[in-house]
């Protein structure tokens, strides 16, 4: 080949890479370059099927599902006003346009849309379409979809608990005209332009973590926002009430208080299966026919006497004065609270009106009636007896701590003991050692676990003080996490002193069991490992990042062993190097892993037997 052809082909070459427009070339080894495009290795192929890669539950699947999943891709966002029309709404404007409305009318549209959303078997993004189309015309509309279907949110409670809120405070009673129903689609998005503090963060706060160690806003903001959004796992909280509240405290009543059932019976004056039967009766009228006005007649089949019926709605409701009272008392106790706070709404579900109620929120509604407000109740009624109500707090934490270990029982390897309680670390390591609840021993891998019954204090959830997130860490984390590390070092030190058998003992899996639940997320995760590290506390080799999990999470780690999935020990080991390692146990498992476990069957005997109960009532006899 002489120069010139040299010369040529190198042109020739230069125009087909370097061109304005790629030459055309007969060659083989040469290709198009395109986005997605997988070719075959060495070669300018392209390949017919798709390229398969291994997710860390062992699924193959296409390549372009098979990125590592992030705690970023858990976050949805809503849509504003301001970015939905380009310009941002004027608050003041919103507040006047809502005074000249019925307050009546705007709490029908939130209660409605909170029941829809909290229906079982919704579809949001479908959801989130239906709101647009009812409540947006033209080019907004198309614009509303388009946004829905890149996964932005326009159903949201945190919006529709703020609007009732507002609503409660400044509507009119007396108004008589009908707004249309678009003016009140409106009023969420408008209101989701001016509940973002960001512009009002005080200098030397940073927006995650002070130097202090206490949370920023944007902490405070992702802990207020799980507790408000935590699911609502009915069944689960249906088997929780009947095994903490019923059959525990009635196989071991308190040696003074007697039965839980008893003594709420005397203090509160209803009967738990009176409870129950009104509870379940509204909570299936509005998850199944999404109308939240219920007439008081309605309750005349609900299978108890209706004189009894109301007076269980009298426990749990308020009128619109008292809501008035408790919205504006709660906001002036933590110094603002609008944006998070639903303490109102979780105290009073319902809104008693003229010849029925209002349910004013169905998932609250639930866990007003199974979580720990009957205790509340209860307590509320002993506040003058200071040993009586101290007693009882001792008492319900107890119940609460058997509730959990039956659980990890049931989770437990059943080749041999492999579950050792607090009493028999005690005398294998002495009375006065810190130890925890409960050890798991799984050979050459431990789970050990201690279970906290503490909530979140109000400050916290409403995301107003930095200072009561760090007292609600120190308390759950900081103390547990000694009695953990102390339970390790007696293990490491002499295994056989307590399972009989020489050591074997490889890594350590802490887990701290919140079982009225703990916002988990990355901020929250960081803060706690900063934490521990300054306390020198389950650190270097050998122990895993600590795990923060609530009883519905145990539930459904006991599902996935009870279908032949991964054991516990296998689940804390798989997350801590997933993608998802820094957020919640149940978001690994039901996301990052794909699984779907049916509930055990421990739980599905616990949930029946309420809803037998309830069922029992109202049959003809």
């Amino acid at each position: 080949m002489n120069d010139r052809d040299v010369r040529a082909q190198i042109d020739r070459l230069r125009q087909l890479l370097c061109g304005d427009t790629a030459g055309d070339s007969d060659s083989p080894y040469l290709v198009e370059i395109e986005n997605g495009k997988s070719l075959i290795s060495g070669t300018a192929v392209s390949m017919l099927s798709n390229a398969y890669v291994q997710r860390s539950s062992g699924i193959f699947v296409p390549e372009r599902f098979g990125a590592p999943i992030a705690p970023i891709d858990l976050i949805k966002t809503y849509v504003t006003y301001e970015e939905l029309v380009g310009g941002k709404s004027q608050l003041s404007a919103v507040i006047e346009t809502l005074k000249k409305v019925n307050v009546f009318q705007v709490l029908g549209f939130t209660s409605q849309w909170l029941a829809r959303y909290y229906d079982p078997g919704v579809d949001h993004a479908k959801l989130d379409r239906e709101y647009a189309e009812l409540h947006f015309q033209g080019a907004l509309r198309v614009k509303a979809f388009s946004l829905v279907s890149e996964g932005r949110v326009l159903v949201v409670p945190q919006l529709l608990h703020a609007l009732a809120k507002i609503a409660v405070i400044f509507c009119s009673v007396e108004s008589k005209d009908v707004v249309d129903v678009g003016v009140l689609g409106w009023a969420p998005l408008a209101l989701g332009d001016h509940l973002d503090q960001s512009g009002g963060i005080p200098d030397g706060e940073n927006v995650a973590v002070n130097a202090d160690g206490t949370p920023g806003v944007l902490a405070r903001h992702m802990i207020s926002n799980q507790h408000l959004n935590r699911p609502l796992d009915a069944a689960s909280l249906m088997a929780s009430f009947s095994r903490r509240w019923r059959e525990i405290p009635r196989d071991n009543p308190h040696e003074n208080l007697g039965s839980f059932e008893d003594l709420y019976r005397e203090e509160v004056g209803i009967d738990l299966d009176e409870l129950e039967s009104v509870v379940m009766a509204a909570w299936s009228h509005v998850s199944l026919h999404h109308k939240t006005f219920i007439p008081a007649a309605y309750f005349q089949s609900c299978g108890v006497p209706l004189e009894r019926a109301l007076e269980v709605l009298k426990k749990l409701a308020t009128t619109l004065d008292g809501l008035r009272y408790h919205i504006a008392n709660d906001m002036t106790q933590l110094g603002g609270g609008l944006e998070w706070s639903i303490a109102p709404f979780e105290r009073f579900p319902i809104l008693a009106v003229d010849g029925g109620i209002l349910v004013l929120d169905p998932r609250l509604l639930m866990h007003r009636a199974f979580g720990w407000l009957p205790y509340f109740d209860v307590l509320d009624k002993l506040k003058g007896d200071k040993g009586k109500a101290g007693q009882l707090r001792d008492y319900a934490g107890r119940v609460s701590e058997i509730y959990a270990l039956e659980i990890l029982d049931s989770i437990a390897p059943r080749l041999r003991k492999s579950i050792f309680y607090e009493g028999d670390l005690r005398q294998a390591y002495g009375a006065k050692r810190k130890v925890v609840d409960a050890a798991i021993d799984y050979g050459d891998r431990w789970v050990i676990v201690d279970i906290s019954t503490r909530q979140l204090m109000r400050e916290s959830v409403a995301g107003v003080s930095g200072d009561t997130v760090k007292k609600d860490l120190n308390a759950l984390v900081k103390a547990k996490a000694a009695q953990i590390q102390s339970t390790i070092d007696a293990i490491r030190g002499d295994e056989k002193r307590l399972t009989g058998l020489p050591g074997e003992a490889q890594i350590f899996y802490p887990v701290i069991v919140a079982s009225e639940g703990f916002p988990v997320n990355p901020v929250t995760s960081s803060i706690i490992e900063e934490m521990l590290r300054h306390e020198n506390l389950l650190q270097g080799p050998g122990v895993a990042p600590v795990q923060i999990v609530d009883i519905a999470e145990l539930e459904i780690v006991e599902g996935v062993q009870e279908q032949g999935g991964l054991s516990f020990v296998d689940v804390l080991e798989a997350k801590r190097k997933s993608g998802l390692f820094r957020a919640s146990l149940r978001d690994y498992i039901l996301v990052e892993l794909r699984l779907a476990p049916k509930r055990p069957s421990r739980l599905e005997r616990l949930w029946k037997g309420l809803f037998n109960r309830v069922i029992d009532k109202v049959k003809p006899r």
